[in-house]
C-alpha cells in the first residue's frame, strides 16, 4: 500500500512540475489546490505569546530581537501559515493564567485562541546564553576558539485541544571575537550585533520545525456568533476561504481532566454543514445547510 502510494505521489509531483513549465506558478497552484484537496493548502493562523527571556542577558531588548527574527523567519519558511504578529494579541495571550508549576491554564488558552481564529499558540522562551572556549581546528593544528552557545525552548499549544503538540529546545552557536566574549560574560555589557547574529543563525531551524509541525495539521475555523440562520467565521480571504465553500460542524467538546488541573478537550462527531455566503478579510459568514443546534459547534473544517 505505501510503495503505491509512493509511486501516485511521484506521479503527481512530476505532472505538476510539468505543468508548472508549462503555465506558471499562479496556475499551478490552482491546479495543485484542486488535485489535492484545497483543504490542504487552507492557511492556519498562530499567535506567539511574549517572549520569555530566561537567561538574564539583554532584557526585553533582547526578547524583542527574537521576536523580530522569529516573525522573520516564519514569513520566509511557512507559505501556510500566518503568524498574526501584534501587540494586542501577544497582550491578550500575555494574561492567560498559569497554574503553580507554570504551565499555560489551557481551557482559557484554547476559549482565547477561538476567539482569535487561531490553529495554534506558541510560547518561546530565552532558556540560556553563555560563553565558551574550546579548541577546534585539524588536529595537530588546534586554537583555542571563543563561542557564544544559545538556547531556545519553543512549546506548541493546539486550540481545538488544548494539548500541546510540540515543545522541543534548540541549541546553537556562533564564534566570536576575545572582547564580545568578554561583553556577553559581563550581564550588562549586551552586544547587539551578537545577539542578532546567533538568533539568525538559530531561528531557520525553529521555524523549520514550526511548519513542519502545523503543515501536517488540518486548517480549523470556530463559530463566534450567531444571529437566526447566520453564523460568523473567524476567518476569511486571509486563509483562503471563499463564497460557496462548504464546512463541516463538529460536535460539542468534552472535557477531560488531566495532571494538574489540567483539562483538553474532545470534539464530538460531525452535527451539520455550514455554507458561506459572505467573505471578508478575517471572517466569514455562513449560514446552516445540514444539521441542527449548529452553534454548539467545537469547531469546523472545509467539507473535501
Amino acid at each position: 500500500m505505501r510503495t503505491i502510494r509512493t509511486k501516485s505521489t511521484i506521479a503527481i509531483v512530476f505532472c505538476l512540475t510539468a505543468v508548472f513549465l508549462a503555465v506558471g506558478c499562479a496556475a499551478t497552484k490552482k491546479i495543485t489546490g484542486e488535485i489535492m484537496g484545497k483543504g490542504s493548502a487552507l492557511k492556519k493562523k498562530i499567535a506567539f505569546l511574549p517572549t520569555v527571556n530566561k537567561t538574564g542577558y539583554g532584557g526585553k531588548e533582547f526578547q524583542e530581537s527574537a521576536r523580530v527574527y522569529m516573525n522573520d523567519f516564519l514569513k520566509r519558511f511557512c507559505d501556510d501559515i500566518i503568524n498574526i504578529d501584534s501587540r494586542k494579541t501577544r497582550n491578550l495571550l500575555g494574561r492567560i493564567p498559569r497554574f503553580s508549576f507554570g504551565r499555560l491554564d489551557n481551557l482559557a488558552l484554547a476559549e482565547l485562541g477561538r476567539s482569535l481564529g487561531l490553529n495554534a499558540v506558541l510560547e518561546e522562551s530565552l532558556s540560556e546564553i553563555r560563553c565558551v572556549e574550546d579548541k577546534r581546528g585539524i588536529w595537530g593544528f588546534r586554537d583555542i576558539c571563543m563561542f557564544v552557545q544559545i538556547s531556545v525552548r519553543v512549546r506548541g499549544y493546539d486550540v481545538q485541544t488544548g494539548a500541546v503538540f510540540f515543545d522541543e529546545f534548540f541549541h546553537d552557536e556562533v564564534e566570536i571575537s576575545e572582547q564580545e566574549w568578554e561583553d556577553i560574560n559581563k550581564t550588562t555589557g549586551y552586544k547587539k550585533e551578537t545577539v542578532d547574529w546567533v538568533l539568525a543563525k538559530i531561528t531557520p531551524e525553529i521555524s523549520k520545525r514550526i511548519c513542519y509541525y502545523l503543515g501536517n495539521e488540518p486548517w480549523k475555523g470556530y463559530i463566534t456568533s450567531v444571529s437566526k440562520n447566520t453564523f460568523t467565521i473567524t476567518a476569511g480571504k486571509d486563509v483562503g476561504l471563499a463564497t460557496g465553500d462548504v464546512l463541516e460542524v463538529m460536535g460539542p467538546s468534552k472535557t477531560i481532566k488531566g495532571h494538574g488541573g489540567q483539562a483538553y478537550l474532545v470534539s464530538g462527531p460531525k452535527i451539520g454543514e455550514l455554507k458561506i455566503t459572505k467573505i471578508y478579510r478575517d471572517r466569514a459568514e455562513a449560514i446552516g445547510v445540514l444539521g441542527s443546534d449548529l452553534q454548539k459547534s467545537s469547531y469546523v473544517k472545509l467539507k473535501q
